[in-house]
This record gives structure tokens, sequence and C-alpha cells, in this order.
């Protein structure tokens, strides 16, 4: 979850273009202590189900989800999608600072 401590790190920024950052995750347990971690600057959502999962189109085989990051903007249109090839290679907070700002 390193990804998302750089994100907080970067709250100011995207609360200075109006973004709020979420996180979902399909895991049950453990939200609750990384919440607590990372404090306001990222909100944790739960999705056991996959309910999200499938509508974002991030399903995978098996039950798994993609890694996957989206940027909607204030009418929940998505304006901005990215889709891992590699669960390891994710886009930078300055990255989607910049995709937010163009």
């Amino acid at each position: 979850m390193r990804e998302l401590g750089e994100l907080a790190t970067r709250k100011d920024a995207f609360d200075r273009l109006g973004i709020a950052v979420y996180a979902i995750s399909t895991q049950p347990g453990g939200l609750a202590e990384l919440q607590e971690d990372l404090g306001a600057a990222v909100t944790l959502l739960s999705d056991p189900e996959g309910v999200a999962v499938a509508e974002f189109g991030m399903a995978e085989r098996f039950g798994l989800a993609r890694a996957g990051t989206f940027l909607l903007d204030r009418d929940g249109r998505v304006v901005h999608r990215w889709l891992a090839e590699n669960y390891r290679k994710r886009p930078s907070p300055d990255d989607l600072l910049e995709k937010a700002r163009g």
C-alpha cells in the first residue's frame, strides 16, 4: 500500500484541485488500521462483494481485482482511467495531479 502513503503526502495538492482521494479494497479486513495510519488524507472503502470492481471493469479471474486508478469529475464521470498491466507499476501522485490539471 505504498502508493496510498504517497498519495496521502500530496493531500494539500489534491485538495487545492478539489479532488478527494478514495481507495477501494476487496479485502474484508485490515482497513481500519490502514485508515488510522493514513488519517483523513485517503478515504478507504471496502468492496468485499466486488460490486465496484465489476462496475469499473477491474474484475479478474478467481475473484481478484486488477489494480486501477480513476479520476472522476464533479459530476461523477470518469475523466481518466488507468488499469494495471503490472500491479507493481502504478502512476505516481505527480502523474495523477498532472492528469487532473490537464
